[in-house]
């Protein structure tokens, strides 16, 4: 697991060993007029640059695309920039743990899905239990609910202590993630309240 503290800190030769790369993909994925369409966005040899980083750097050389992601995707719309990242960071989560793939974004998004009664009910039950909670305390006790469910999911199938560790950790956040891009999904279209008729024009 990667310290927080750590997040950022690179090194002017991985900042520049890293742009060079992102330069590369760029040159590779332009069609210029007149010439053939490359045949990969990301060719053989930026593959190899990438390959060539080194294990103890890897991380650095991650966080610096990431924050060039980010940068462009804040472009986009708010809400649908988090969906993406969310799923995506989900499906990343997924993979460290030794999920199988699914077969379609639809499909990871709808499988055990609660549906809105569920929820409604999940709800009116926190709200009761809510109620002997100090105000200042209750954002907290929240978030503990939130997690003890992600912990309650992964125990089921793998190993939340000892060496696999990490497998365990991952499953938390994959389930917490999944379920954070299953409500973005499900409340991604919503038709904006009907406005009352204008009432008829009375003629006395």
């Amino acid at each position: 697991m990667f310290e927080p503290s750590e997040i950022g800190r690179i090194t002017p030769d991985e900042q520049a060993d890293a742009l060079r790369t992102l330069i590369a993909v760029f040159a590779t994925s332009v069609v210029r007029l007149g010439e053939r369409r490359p045949r990969n966005a990301v060719s053989a040899e930026i593959i190899d640059i990438l390959d060539e980083v080194p294990s103890d750097q890897a991380e650095a050389v991650a966080q610096l695309f990431t924050m060039m992601a980010l940068r462009l995707r804040r472009k986009g719309r708010p809400r649908r920039t988090t969906f993406r990242l969310t799923l995506e960071t989900a499906l990343l989560a997924r993979s460290y743990v030794g999920e199988p793939a699914p077969s379609n974004e639809t499909s990871y998004l709808s499988s055990d899905r609660p549906g809105l009664r569920a929820i409604d009910l999940a709800c009116s039950e926190l709200l009761e239990r809510m109620a002997g909670v100090p105000d200042a305390e209750q954002r907290a006790w929240l978030t503990a609910q939130v997690i003890a469910t992600g912990l309650i999911d992964a125990d089921r199938r793998h190993t939340l202590g000892g060496t696999d560790r990490d497998l365990g950790d991952m499953a938390v956040a994959e389930f917490l993630l999944r379920s954070a891009a299953q409500y973005l999904a499900a409340t991604a279209v919503r038709s904006p309240p009907s406005a009352p008729p204008p009432p008829e024009d009375r003629k006395d």
